[in-house]
């Protein structure tokens, strides 16, 4: 087949995520196109590939105890530590958009206890939130409420004071940070005028008076705060994801590890890399799935060939409404590809999508990507109608299912076995109930799938021999991972200092006892960065040093191309062309925020985290959660007042994209101006396109920013609804009643 013929046939599209396994499958066929990026962490990827040279595939496994050959190849790893041993070095802890007693992480996934007890040894903590959440409530010593989308304006007023009172680790910063890109950062953050070397100086110094007019937080606030966490060596800060999953939410993620820079606690025990509060190690069995992780990574022209990333992954449904106007004539090809973010060969064309397959990989979280993932969901299900087939994986009949032509019934995570290692535990989980109809493993439909395609098991699936013994051919897989994992962790152990004074056990005998706590092989708490700086292996970027600036965003003749790192790695969480992004983090107006001129017709900025009670949208089928909340939008004493909205009231949330029926939930718990639907509602339609789900994507839209934040903002105007009540049952769980 020609390569004019062979590209002709970019017609099977896969919604999100980003997967290996639909790598492998499509790939040898030479048909698929995917998205780029993977979940709400990649605004921190992006950054800890561009600042510390480390990219996907590459978490916090040494290279010398990677199961997988060639270590060389593989940059040195940026270890983030773990909350248990690191929170009780810290001197403070200020969770910035975090909510620990929602998230999962920690040992156990139970971060907020190892924070209660640093707090209970004399720790302060302090919450910088839009929302007096839980966390805020029961964990923090201070609330700092902050107008959401201006978080960058206070990290840059925090960076000034360290300037201004020079109180940065001037030891730590001429060792470890490259001189070029800190320089640039100074001189943007102390107001110098633009020039050769300050390419984005605009003469306004970024002070705390100058912040307090944008984030709405006191000057005086912000100063004794940066002198706070200058004095507290080290401190941990806990930027969550959610505070970059809003337009230009890369610059948060690099300012944040700017400011752990400037002070050093990027490498003491206690302080934070910015990346995750995870681990040590971050080991799963589909890492050993082939290699083809890893290679994806490196981008290697090797068989079987990569799907392109036509689209940022998250804007899937939003690249295929996109592409009709480009097919009338009603938007270019090049701006097609600035908003969906087109990051492989330029010379591609633009796909054909005939076929949707939204995929799994063992996480049933992915399962619902038209809840989870698009902008606009009225407008990406027109767009569907515009496919010949839509086949997706599915545990329950979610909205994405509802939507599909074709359903693979998958198990549920109680009906698998896995192994993981994170948060510092190896686990087993095993299966607890048996599967329901035809439900099968994610890994044995991807087989049958390569097998009917003709794709043999020596290329895609080698474990699956037989549909007779899958049973026992998964164990043994699960047995081989095991292993490979047992021998990473003893490494990995010696690696970091630890001792293997007792055996780590086997694969038999961690199905009888499947938790085993990594942190009891240690007496130290590991540092963030301990290759980097501890074992001297300097920082993978090209100079070796945590670098502030992006060398290829100052030069305009690399836009437009796929980006590689000094090493020939591809750059995955920057498209060809990265929009306004400037290479250093700068302060830009959040699109559809609250310095937006749409703000004006839709006043309310709209957030969307998530609810304690379900994992994205896994869990919102169950009744027996259901009756233990009411999903609502929350909304300001102040701003229901001036709406004529009292607690209960049903309201019509709107704007340009979307509309929702809702019950109000009227509190002061928020900052006026600001508004909360629960993220992983499911969309439930009427015959008018009114969503009486709750489903909060249905307002998310962005054509504007760079796209690789997932974007879980927008502006709403809500006004109280007395329409009639289509979809009673949805109201009356919603109430509670």
């Amino acid at each position: 087949m020609t390569e004019n013929k062979r590209r002709e046939k970019y017609s099977i599209v896969v919604g999100y995520p980003d997967t290996y396994f639909i790598d492998n499958l499509l790939g040898w066929l030479d048909c698929g196109v995917q998205g780029w990026g993977w979940c709400s962490f990649d605004p921190e990827r992006q950054a800890m590939h561009l600042m510390y040279g480390m990219a996907m595939g590459e978490y916090a496994v040494p290279p010398e105890a990677r199961a997988l050959p060639d270590s060389k190849k593989y940059p040195t790893p940026v270890e983030w530590g773990s909350a248990a041993d690191m929170l009780l070095n810290s001197k403070l802890i200020i969770l910035w958009g975090a909510t620990p007693d929602i998230h999962h992480y920690g040992p156990g996934h139970n971060v907020a206890y190892f924070i209660r007890l640093a707090r209970e040894r004399g720790t302060p903590v302090i919450a910088i939130d839009p929302r007096y959440s839980a966390s805020a409530e029961t964990l923090a010593d201070q609330w700092i409420p902050i107008k959401p989308g201006t978080d960058m304006a206070m990290m840059c007023a925090m960076a000034y004071v360290l300037f201004e009172e020079d109180l940065y680790n001037h030891e730590f910063v001429e060792k470890w940070v490259e001189p070029k890109g800190f320089e640039m950062w100074r001189k943007y953050i102390m107001g110098e005028p633009k020039s050769e070397d300050n390419p984005y100086g605009d003469g306004i110094p970024k002070s705390p008076e100058w912040a307090e007019k944008i984030c709405g937080v006191p000057a005086e606030t912000i100063y004794e705060l940066t002198r706070l966490y200058a004095r507290s060596k080290p401190t941990f800060l806990w930027k969550n994801w959610s505070v970059a999953r809003k337009s230009r939410g890369e610059n948060v993620a690099r300012a944040a590890i700017i400011l752990q820079s400037m002070m050093g606690y990027v490498a003491m025990p206690g302080g934070s890399a910015l990346a995750n509060p995870w681990s040590r190690f971050r080991i799963e069995p589909f890492h050993f799935f082939y290699t083809l992780y890893e290679r994806r990574a490196e981008r290697e022209p090797r068989e079987p060939n990569i799907n392109p990333r036509m689209y940022r992954s998250t804007r899937f449904g939003q690249m295929l409404y996109l592409l009709e106007k480009v097919e009338k004539g009603e938007l270019s090809t090049e701006e097609f590809r600035r908003i969906v973010g087109w990051n492989c060969d330029p010379s591609h064309p633009n796909p054909k999508p005939k076929i949707l397959f939204h995929g799994n990989y063992g996480y049933r979280a992915t399962t619902n990507a038209l809840v989870t993932a698009p902008y606009a969901t009225n407008n990406v299900v027109k767009a569907l109608s515009r496919l010949r087939l839509i086949v997706s994986f599915a545990s329950y009949m979610t909205p994405t299912a509802r939507f599909s032509d074709i359903i693979l019934p998958v198990l549920d995570q109680f009906e698998d076995t896995q192994i993981l290692c994170i948060n510092e535990m190896l686990q087993y989980f095993p299966r607890i109930v048996s599967p329901r109809g035809e439900a099968k493993h994610y890994m044995w439909i991807y087989g049958k799938i390569a097998r009917a395609l003709g794709i043999g098991p020596d290329k895609f699936l080698p474990i699956y021999l037989s549909d007779e013994n899958w049973d026992s051919d998964i164990e043994d897989f699960f047995a081989i991972c095991y292993e490979q994992i047992k021998d990473m962790l003893e490494k990995g152990i010696v690696y970091y200092g630890g001792k293997i004074d007792k055996p780590i056990p086997s694969f038999e005998e961690i199905k009888k006892n499947p938790i085993v706590n990594l942190n009891e092989y240690f007496d130290e708490p590991l540092q963030p960065c301990y290759s980097a700086v501890v074992k001297g292996r300097g920082f993978s970027t090209k100079s070796g040093k945590i670098e502030f600036a992006c060398d290829f965003m100052l030069d305009e003749k690399e836009r437009g191309k796929m980006h590689f790192d000094h090493n020939g790695r591809w750059i995955g969480w920057v498209p060809n062309d990265w929009r306004d992004e400037t290479a250093i983090p700068t302060y830009q107006p959040c699109v559809r925020g609250i310095e937006d001129p749409l703000i004006k017709k839709y006043p309310l900025m709209l957030l969307t985290p998530h609810s304690r009670y379900r994992i994205h949208s896994y869990g919102w089928q169950s009744q027996y959660l259901r009756e233990n909340y009411r999903h609502t939008v929350w909304i300001n004493v102040v701003d229901a007042k001036k709406r004529g909205i009292n607690d209960g009231d049903l309201c019509l949330v709107y704007n340009d994209v979307g509309k929702a029926i809702l019950p109000a939930y009227v509190t002061s718990r928020i900052s006026p101006g600001v508004v909360i639907i629960r993220h992983g509602a499911w969309y439930d339609p009427d015959e008018e396109g009114v969503d009486w789900g709750g489903c909060p994507a249905v307002f998310l839209y962005d054509d504007k920013s760079p796209p690789c934040p997932p974007t879980a903002t927008g502006c709403v105007e809500i006004v109280k609804y007395n329409g009639p009540i289509k979809k009673k049952h949805l109201i009356e769980q919603w109430r509670g009643e």
